[in-house]
Parts: structure tokens; C-alpha cells; sequence
């Protein structure tokens, strides 16, 4: 379709559109040859409305907006004229104006549910989330279907703003029971019912997901993934990762293609769970199977977590070899290039290689304190004290409850020969430990 063509198909769904907008605010036909004189005000306004939605189509939105206060003057009980100037309103960023002529249109319709959204969306965005959660609550009483999912999940995120964790799950619950299906609304109230402290009844919520039959055998481990990787941070996480994990090794049939996909993940949490040498054993099996390297993502994610196993166990000749096999196919992975540098930092050996390698990982992500620990700890080892020290104070500035790297500092300012800040850095890691 060409540019004309394209043109012309959108100013025909837009007069359309027009068309029906102001037959809302026009409503009467023309009757007599005796109200010319009111037609022809008519007429004007419908000129007027007319230029301001176009204006307001092409990002015009202040030049809308002074048509419609114009309408408004003949016209201040226009629900629907408030409601146009709102949604301008939020185009130009004035909230304030915005949310008084969505109030206005609001009072004058209260039935319409467009304007009742798009009030419940202004409170929302002006974080009053308690009157916003009052009206969300409202309109998902009168909405069905998709519509009624989605302002109940926005309802439940909003009950968590305002510390209403057991309305939050009270929402999501709601929204399962029309859709079962809703693995964001699942992944939501389990980590609401989690937090919650209450056990019993998280496991009643985790029994519900994996006994509804309405969720993939894929999505139970996807979720279980993501409890392990939250878990690496927050140990109240441990606990329902191992319960997902076991139970779906109950459910997985014996030839499932997903078999691998659940040792990674087990793998994983055998590592954060302090358990490197049973991951190693399981991982090792993982990565040997047949077709294993099929899936690149998963593939290398099994070999990071048996690369950081073998770091665990002191095998550093396997973590460097794995290391340099999973960097080939994977080139700019931060973190594995940060372990590899910092191996070999450990080392002694090739740090000429390390530090390339450890400044590329903090080019990466220059914000990441271990990144920096890491390219800070090879230069202490080349002998660049110095250099060593500037890195490692800002590493220490970005994150100072990390005692490795505290200690790090410690051994550096040691070697430049201020023996009270090395002690002070050597006792801030004791305490940390």
C-alpha cells in the first residue's frame, strides 16, 4: 500500500471516528427551514470539534485544548467534551486539568465506563492509590472477560501499594478463578502469599497452581527458575523453590523433553542451597546428554552454574577450561568473563589476559561493584597497588557490605603502607563475615 493509499484509508477511519464522537455531542437532526439560525451554530461547533480532534490526532494538543474550552463555553454540561479535554490534559502532562474534567465527566455520566477508566487511571497516576483502588474495585464489578483480568491485576497492585497485601490476593484469586490460565496473576499471588509469612497458606496457593491443570509443565519450571534465581538474594525464597522443584519432578514423565530444563534448575538451587558437589554431579550428567547443546540458553546455563561449582570446589583448571569453552559461544557475557578474570587473578598466572578480560567486564557494566573487585584484585596481583586502590575504593563506595572486597582494599593499602586503614578495611570484612 503506498503513502497515498495509507492516507487515505486513515482519514476515512478518522472521519468515522469523528463521526460517531459528534453525533454523541450533536445528536439531532436538522427538522425545519425555521432553525437555520440554530443549525448553523451547530454546524460551527461541529467544525470546531471537528479540527480540535484532528489537532489532537497529530499531537496538537494545546491547540485541541483551547478549541475544546471554547465548546465548553455553549457547552459546560458535555460530558463528553470534559472527557476529550482530560485526555488532552494527560497528553500535555497537566494532571491537575486533567483530573478535573474527568471528574466532570464522570459526574455528568457516571454510567460511562470510559470515563470512569479514564478517571481511575488519572488517580492511579497521580499515586493516589487508595481512591484509584476505590474505582478500579468498581469498575472490575461491572466489567467481564479480559477487561475484568486486567483492572483486577491493576486492583492487586495497587492493594499492595497501600500495604493491603490480603486484598491484593484477595483480587488475584478473583482474576484465577475466570482465568486459571494467568501465569503473571499465579506468579503475582504466590509471591504476594509468600510474603504474606503465612506458610499454610502459601502452600495451599503453590498446591492450587500446580493441581489446577491449567498451566504447563514449562511454566511450573520457568517459575521455579525464577524462585531459584530470587532465592540467590533472599534466602525466604529457598524453601518454595525446593517445594516447586520437588514437585515437579513428582509430575515430569520419565522421557519428558523438559527433563533437562529441571536439572538445570535443580542444579542451580544445589548451588545456592551450599550443596556444590551434588550440582556438579547432576550438571555434569545435564550437560553430557544427548542433544544437550540444542538449546544455547540453557546449554550455557547449566555450564555457568557448573563453571561456579567448580570455583566452589577449588577445581580451577575446570572452571577456567569451562569458562573459555562457554565464552566462545557466548563472547560478551559479563559475568563470565568477570569469573574468568578473577580465576586467573587467583591463579597468578596469565594476568595479562585477566586484566583484559576484567576491564571489559566493568566496560560492561561499569556500575557493578564485584566487576570492579574483580579488575581491582588483578592489578593488586600484577603489582599496581595504586591503580588497584583508586578501583577498589570505588568498588567499596558502590557496595561496602561486601567483605571480600573490603578485604581486598585491606591488602592493598597494606602494601602502600597505611597500616591503619588496612586494618580498619581487614576489621569492616570480619564484621560483615
Amino acid at each position: 500500500m503506498n503513502f497515498l493509499c495509507l492516507m487515505q484509508s486513515w482519514i476515512s477511519k478518522y472521519t468515522f471516528f469523528c463521526a460517531v464522537f459528534i453525533f454523541a455531542l450533536f445528536p439531532r437532526p436538522l427538522l425545519s427551514m425555521s432553525m437555520t439560525a440554530t443549525d448553523s451554530l451547530a454546524e460551527a461547533s461541529r467544525r470546531e470539534l471537528v479540527a480540535a480532534l484532528l489537532q489532537s490526532a497529530k499531537g496538537e494538543y494545546q491547540g485541541a485544548v483551547d478549541r475544546y474550552q471554547k465548546l465548553l463555553i455553549t457547552q459546560p454540561s458535555n460530558a463528553a467534551l470534559h472527557y476529550a479535554l482530560s485526555k488532552a490534559y494527560v497528553a500535555l502532562g497537566v494532571i491537575d486539568s486533567a483530573r478535573l474534567h474527568s471528574e466532570k465527566s464522570v459526574q455528568l455520566n457516571p454510567d460511562n465506563k470510559y470515563y470512569a477508566k479514564e478517571l481511575a487511571g488519572i488517580t492511579h497516576q497521580m499515586n493516589n492509590f487508595r481512591e484509584a483502588a476505590d474505582r478500579y474495585r468498581q469498575l472490575a464489578a461491572l466489567e467481564h472477560g479480559a477487561g475484568k483480568e486486567k483492572l483486577l491485576f491493576t486492583l492487586a497492585q495497587l492493594y499492595q501499594q497501600t500495604g493491603e497485601r490480603e486484598l491484593a490476593i484477595k483480587s488475584l484469586r478473583e482474576l484465577l478463578q475466570g482465568n486459571p490460565k494467568s501465569a503473571p496473576a499465579w506468579l503475582a499471588l504466590l509471591e504476594l502469599s509468600l510474603q504474606s509469612g503465612n506458610r499454610s497458606a502459601f502452600l495451599e496457593d503453590l498446591a492450587l497452581f500446580y493441581n489446577s491443570g491449567q498451566t504447563s509443565l514449562e511454566q511450573k519450571i520457568e517459575f521455579a527458575r525464577l524462585f531459584v534465581v530470587r532465592s540467590s538474594r533472599n534466602s525466604s525464597y529457598v524453601d518454595p523453590a525446593q517445594l516447586m522443584v520437588g514437585n515437579i519432578k513428582r509430575q515430569l514423565p520419565a522421557n519428558s523433553g523438559l527433563r533437562l530444563s529441571l536439572q538445570v534448575v535443580e542444579g542451580e538451587l544445589l548451588f545456592q542451597t551450599g550443596n556444590p558437589q551434588e550440582a556438579v554431579l547432576l550438571l555434569e550428567t545435564a550437560v553430557r546428554a544427548k542433544n544437550s547443546n540444542k538449546q544455547k540458553w540453557l546449554y550455557l546455563q547449566a555450564n555457568s552454574t557448573l563453571a561456579l561449582c567448580y570455583d566452589k570446589l577449588g577445581y580451577d583448571n575446570k572452571s577456567v577450561h569451562l569458562y573459555e569453552a562457554i565464552l566462545r559461544i557466548d563472547p560478551n557475557n559479563p559475568l563470565i568473563i568477570n569469573n574468568l578474570a578473577y580465576v586467573l587473578a587467583g591463579q597468578g598466572r596469565k594476568l595479562k589476559r585477566a586484566k583484559e578480560l576484567a576491564l571489559k567486564a566493568v566496560a560492561l557494566e561499569p556500575a557493578n561493584a564485584g566487576y570492579l573487585d574483580t579488575l581491582g584484585w588483578v592489578l593488586f596481583k600484577m603489582g599496581k597497588y595504586e591503580e588497584a586502590r583508586e578501583v577498589l575504593e570505588k568498588a567499596v563506595g558502590l557496595n561496602s557490605g561486601e567483605a571480600e572486597i573490603a578485604d581486598h582494599l585491606g591488602s592493598v593499602y597494606d602494601k602502600l603502607g597505611n597500616r591503619s586503614k588496612a586494618q580498619e578495611m581487614k576489621e569492616r570484612a570480619r564484621k560483615i563475615r
